[in-house]
């Protein structure tokens, strides 16, 4: 069973599929056309018929910045850092795309560009608290700390770390 960090990029991927494809087939922008005599006609359209294909290239590239971004993410969960940084770029280049656009087309592609973003935080959340044995050597106390360098000092024979012998030199 794959991971929830790609579960929840292949939901973004589908949520920016949806988007395009409202963006292509649904009619939502108004044409306005105007004839030789001065009469005004005014008919809905998709952005392919709207905007030529000119349109369509503009809506298919948050398609493909999630489509990249989900590439960097694995199924089985073990991330890394090229991973989330692949990622983290991804997710800022849609929500710029986003801001750029907001009027006319960006603002479908939000919930795509929001779960990209709790991807990105999944990842981080988990392997904080679970994964990298990185993390789990810094949560060591510093008892534990201490019992280590004993250890190593008792191995190689070094008296740094062992206990005095309680009797006292004689003058």
């Amino acid at each position: 069973m794959p991971d929830r960090t790609f579960v929840f990029a292949v939901f973004a991927l589908l949520l920016s599929i949806a988007a395009f494809a409202y963006l292509v087939l649904w009619p939502s922008f108004e044409i306005i056309e105007t004839n030789a005599d001065g009469v005004t006609t005014s008919r809905r359209a998709g952005i392919g018929e709207a905007n030529g294909v000119l349109g369509v290239v503009f809506a298919v590239i948050p398609v493909l910045i999630t489509l990249g971004a989900i590439l960097s993410v694995p199924p089985s969960g073990q991330s890394e850092r090229r991973h989330k940084l692949n990622l983290i770029v991804g997710t800022v280049l849609l929500w710029g795309y986003i801001m750029l656009f907001a009027q006319r087309i960006g603002i479908l592609y939000v919930p795509a560009a929001t779960m990209l973003t709790s991807v990105i935080v999944l990842m981080l959340v988990r392997d904080r608290a679970w994964g990298k044995p990185i993390a789990q050597e810094r949560t060591k106390s510093a008892r534990e700390l201490r019992e280590e360098a004993v250890n190593r000092a008792a191995r190689s024979g070094n008296r740094v770390g062992r206990r005095r012998s309680m009797r006292r030199r004689s003058r």
